[in-house]
């Protein structure tokens, strides 16, 4: 009996050590599949690793590559948890709030970034994407005031008030929708680009990840 309760101790310290060093080696790969922008790829090893040993730092890393990623909804769930780090609650706060800017939720994007300056006033990025939420936020509310529609009747007497062409005159009707769509395109591509930049990077485990 003594010999066996031996084996189970021995047993249990191996488990502990390989499952420690398996955390770090998932962290670790992690890592570098984020910084080559496989964020998919880099979101999986981070997942390994926060099952294996669930920390405020891997929810960080795993936050962070869930938003990168494209989940963004997911992301901000999964970084709230290293939010009761004091040494990471800046950052993951500010990952979250660029994940709401990035879709357009305004209101706790703002909430995110003023909470990061509270902490740390002199975050230039974070006080910039406050800026940006806010005029956002402005445009937003001022184009749905203002976007009332004219009357159906209004619309018919402009239309009948245009000038005719005048005679040899050409009329272009090219189609506007694939013209829209790619210009739609760039701008979402462009706005992806900028949100992958002003997220904190991840950092190893003693090498942990963010943004």
């Amino acid at each position: 009996m003594i010999v066996l309760l031996i084996v189970l101790t021995w047993s249990e310290l191996w488990q502990r050590m390989t499952r420690a060093t398996s955390s770090y080696a998932a962290t670790a790969r992690g890592v570098s599949q984020y910084a080559s922008g496989k964020f998919k790829e880099a979101t999986a090893s981070f997942a390994d690793a926060d099952a294996i040993k669930r920390s405020p730092d891997s929810a960080f890393n795993l936050g962070t590559a869930q938003v990168a990623a494209g989940n963004r909804e997911q992301g901000s769930s999964t970084l709230a948890r290293a939010l009761t780090d004091a040494k990471l609650r800046a950052d993951a706060l500010y990952n979250r709030g660029t994940s709401a800017l990035a879709a357009n939720a305004f209101d706790p994007a703002i909430r995110d970034f003023a909470d990061v300056l509270r902490l740390r006033s002199n975050d230039v990025q974070a006080k910039r994407n406050l800026e940006i939420a806010l005029r956002k936020r402005a445009q937003q509310q001022q184009s749905g005031a203002g976007g009332q529609k004219n009357p159906q009747g209004a619309q018919q007497q402009q239309q009948q008030n245009k000038p005719a062409p005048a005679p040899g005159d050409k009329q272009t009707n090219e189609p506007k929708g694939q013209t829209d769509a790619d210009t739609l395109l760039r701008a979402v591509q462009q706005q992806e680009q900028e949100e992958l930049s002003r997220m904190r990077r991840v950092r190893p485990e003693t090498a942990r990840v963010g943004w």
